[in-house]
């Protein structure tokens, strides 16, 4: 079924302002995943995410019924297929494609630079004492002083301004400053 056929048959469960951006077919369903019209074109942002946010639609190949599940109703390779295990250089190429940061870059560099060489099984609360995630900026209380300089050394070659404050936690604003 193509995206037109499909957007046809969905129009009253698409909620306004949203599109079809992918689909996933299996032998006997389609599952469809809406975004954001005003996302269209860059990867997932966080800032517009919801707790518990509307799973992925799910149409029966053969009677054409269909409904909204959750998104751990999906079947398992897709949630394999679509995982990359992040490295320094893709977490930087993500910031820059999107224009923002998301909490999984910071996530995602501080687990790349903890582990390191380390065996031992990781943890965030070995790195930070607290985080936060807002809609403009992401505030981080490292336990690591060295990781966190290393985080702002990689930030600042981004563009992306931040500060430590004078309690000790690191403010980043989430919008690169356009070079």
């Amino acid at each position: 079924m193509t995206i037109e056929k499909l957007e046809i048959l969905l129009k009253d469960i698409i909620e306004e302002g949203k599109y079809i951006y992918k689909t996933y077919e299996d032998k006997d369903y389609i599952y469809v995943f809406t975004k954001l019209k005003t996302l269209k074109g860059i990867d997932y942002d966080d800032r517009y995410a919801i707790v518990g946010g509307l799973g992925p639609i799910l149409v029966d190949k053969q009677t054409k019924e269909f409904k909204r599940i959750h998104f751990m109703d999906v079947p398992s390779e897709l949630h394999k297929k679509h995982y990359v295990e992040p490295t320094i250089d893709s977490i930087a190429k993500g910031i820059i494609k999107r224009k923002y940061v998301n909490k999984g870059d910071m996530l995602s560099f501080v687990e790349i630079y903890y582990k390191g060489e380390r065996e031992e099984y990781f943890d965030y609360g070995n790195v930070f004492y607290d985080y936060k995630f807002e809609k403009e900026f992401i505030k981080a209380n490292f336990k690591i002083e060295e990781l966190r300089d290393k985080f702002i050394s990689f930030l600042e070659v981004l563009n992306v301004k931040c500060k430590i404050e004078h309690d000790g936690w690191l403010v980043i604003t989430r919008v690169p400053e356009q070079s």
